[in-house]
């Protein structure tokens, strides 16, 4: 087996497993698109745009518990799971770029929603073919897969039909995409997701806060 094989393959996490320098940068780009939603909010102090801002929190805080638990199955600093990682990360600060023009596009560049709904996409896609990878032999997390997939691609889909649409319709779209995405989850159950490392995963849910909050101090300053 060549070198470049081997450096790709994947890891599985021990149960042992501590948050790794590259899920604290991920870390970083998802709480810089938290300041991006805080700026959006303050460019529209109604009720339509605590709404609108609430629905983006809902699509960011639920793309990056998948990639928490994805991480805690696969070591994310190691082979393709650190390329994919990097690929996601580029994904979501695009996304994050984009949050401003989320519902409404401006002048000039690509149109912000239908940024944000293809990167949601890419973001979701890769996602799910990396655990479909580690998942192996592991028929039950197969299974749990199939389930996941039409809620993903229900709620990327009436994104994308979002993006075409304005005011109302375009709120109540945001809403449909985000309650399918997770209500399939819900629907599908649990037994089938793997976590290796409940400390890990402790460890990973308690650091988000304070990188949060750092990063808001400095924006603020």
């Amino acid at each position: 087996m060549s070198t470049a094989r081997v450096g790709l393959r994947m890891e599985a996490a021990p149960s042992d497993s501590r948050v790794t320098p590259l899920e604290l940068f991920f870390d970083l780009v998802f709480v810089f698109a938290l300041t991006q939603v805080t700026a959006f909010m303050a460019q529209d102090l109604t009720g339509r745009g605590v709404v609108r801002g609430v629905l983006i929190l809902g699509l960011l805080w639920w793309s990056w518990t998948g990639y928490a638990w994805l991480s805690n199955v696969v070591r994310a600093d190691a082979g393709l799971a650190r390329i994919a990682l990097l690929l996601a990360m580029v994904a979501m600060f695009v996304l994050a770029l984009a949050i401003p023009e989320a519902f409404d596009d401006l002048n000039g560049g690509l149109p912000g929603p239908v940024v944000v709904a293809v990167c949601y996409f890419l973001f979701r896609l890769m996602h799910l073919v990396l655990f479909w990878a580690i998942s192996g032999d592991d028929a039950g997390l197969r299974r749990q897969l199939i389930r996941f997939a039409p809620s993903m691609i229900g709620g990327t889909a009436l994104l994308v039909a979002a993006s075409q649409y304005t005011g109302t319709i375009q709120t109540v779209l945001w809403a449909l995409a985000l309650l399918a995405d997770y209500g399939g989850i819900y629907l599908g159950g649990s037994r089938g997701w793997r976590l290796r490392s409940p400390g890990h995963f402790t460890e990973r849910h308690g650091l988000i806060p304070i990188v949060a909050l750092g990063e808001s101090i400095v924006a603020s300053g």
